[in-house]
């Protein structure tokens, strides 16, 4: 009884998790963004797009957010959009953090949490780089300091085949 219970429990978390694949089309969402004006991921198509989910209460988040931002500045002419969904439910203390971190690249708030059940991550942050066509080409969970390299190292492949 308990076998089955746990079971039961397990499907949900697998069939979620199925959600978000390698080579699959990136599950397109619309956010209110930091800009006032409510953007929709699809509107990105053409670019590769460094899609990234963090909360306020994340230090590893904000500690990559502000590595973001210098890979933001290095290719924000070539194609590339670093679009940043704060998983908050006021979108003020999300804002504090981006203009305390002069981030440049566009937040968009999550109060609702639609997008994060969308990606469904199991840590944050999140980060899943997609590709020009609107397939997600990495996923990656967690953050450690260096991780921005292998970012930047996928980036240039992606944005090397078009």
């Amino acid at each position: 009884m308990v076998c089955c219970a746990l079971l039961l429990l397990a499907l949900p978390c697998a069939a979620a998790a199925a959600k978000l694949a390698v080579n699959e089309p990136a599950p397109d969402f619309a956010l209110k963004s930091s800009t006032g004006k409510n953007l929709r991921l699809s509107e990105y198509r053409g670019d590769v797009v460094l899609l990234n989910f963090w909360t306020q209460s994340c230090g590893r988040c904000r500690e990559q957010l502000d590595r973001l931002e210098s890979l933001f500045q290095a290719h924000r002419n070539t194609g590339f959009m670093v679009i940043s969904v704060a998983v908050v439910d006021q979108p003020r203390h999300a804002q504090e953090i981006a203009d305390r971190l002069n981030l440049s690249f566009p937040i968009w708030y999550d109060e609702r949490k639609a997008a994060v059940q969308l990606y469904d991550p199991r840590t944050m942050p999140l980060t899943v780089l997609i590709d020009a066509h609107g397939r997600v080409r990495e996923i990656h969970t967690g953050y450690r300091r260096g991780d921005e390299a292998t970012y930047a190292e996928q980036l240039l492949a992606l944005l090397a085949e078009e």
